[in-house]
């Protein structure tokens, strides 16, 4: 008898420990965790996707991917499948909650600007967090976002630019306050994508739909291009179906503009989440997800 409950006892154990690595396989290549995080007094959300690779031993890259206005985290997974390029690539992808389904990215719109949410602090706390759950590589931590989660990304790296080794964004530009104190610590990296039929967030800049300020695609890219003390003009690097890229030459760090004509308020290569007649056509010429990772992925911080 005593033999028979040791045999159960050994089988259950092993389903039990069977379940779990099934969780944990199932956590890290296809279904997010949840990572929750109190900062001034609100209760933050992120969904971390971690690759199924991770073995908690070597370092990782880490990506930040920021929402649009009106979205939430698990949106701008949808949209992007930042995550499944992070499985294949074996990095890790975060994609936080804003307050109010918004970002303070200073060009005066959303529900977190008008209450002086300090994101960049959330952000500070956020990465400190992941640092101690995640092995996480320290020269290669990144930012992107979507429209507002764009703007948000260039507030970074004008700001955290010690942290952050690169930043790019899809349909959100450099605000003109932001780049009236915008003082990198350091130049970064910044790549650039925007379709030139965006109503939401116009390519030639002004104001959004939203009611937010913002320069143009192209004077985003000039700013940086100042920032970085790029000493030459742009080249194109890349030209794909409707899609161009320019690269500002002779710069302390890459500041790159991808140029997609014909395309809407959109992810090239993403969910086209919307109907076209309210945010555009989404472009399949690239993947905007696979672009951002090669950029990444060719600047680590230099420390």
């Amino acid at each position: 008898m005593s033999r028979v409950i040791g045999t159960a006892i050994v089988v259950l154990v092993a389903l039990v420990l069977w379940h779990a690595a099934v969780v944990a396989r199932a956590q890290k290549g296809g279904r997010p965790e949840s990572l929750d995080l109190k900062h001034g007094g609100i209760n933050r959300t992120s969904l971390v996707y971690v690759p199924s690779s991770y073995d908690g031993k070597t370092p990782v890259p880490l990506v930040l991917s920021f929402h649009g206005r009106h979205g939430e985290g698990k949106d701008q997974a949808k949209l992007s499948d930042l995550h499944k390029v992070g499985e294949r690539k074996g990095f890790i992808v975060v994609y936080p909650d804003g307050v109010g389904k918004s970002w303070n990215a200073l060009h005066g719109t959303g529900d977190a600007e008008a209450r002086g949410i300090d994101d960049v602090g959330f952000v500070d706390a956020l990465l400190d967090k992941l640092a101690e759950r995640y092995k996480i590589d320290p020269n290669r931590i990144y930012a992107s976002g979507m429209s507002n989660g764009g703007f948000f990304a260039h507030r970074l790296g004008c700001e955290r630019s010690t942290r952050f080794a690169a930043i790019a964004t899809v349909a959100g530009e450099m605000s003109p306050a932001l780049a009236k104190i915008c003082r990198p610590q350091r130049p970064i990296p910044v790549l650039i994508i925007h379709g030139t039929k965006d109503r939401i967030v116009p390519y030639a800049g002004g104001t959004t739909e939203g009611g937010g300020s913002l320069l143009s695609a192209d004077k985003t890219a000039e700013t940086w291009s100042q920032l970085n003390r790029c000493s030459g003009g742009l080249k194109e690097t890349m030209h794909k179906g409707d899609v161009t890229s320019r690269s500002y030459q002779g710069c302390h760090a890459p500041v790159t503009l991808c140029t997609v004509e014909g395309a809407g308020h959109t992810w090239p290569g993403g969910d086209q989440y919307l109907p076209r007649l309210l945010v555009g056509n989404t472009n399949r010429d690239v993947n905007a997800s696979e672009m951002i990772w090669e950029f990444f992925a060719a600047n680590p911080m230099k420390r």
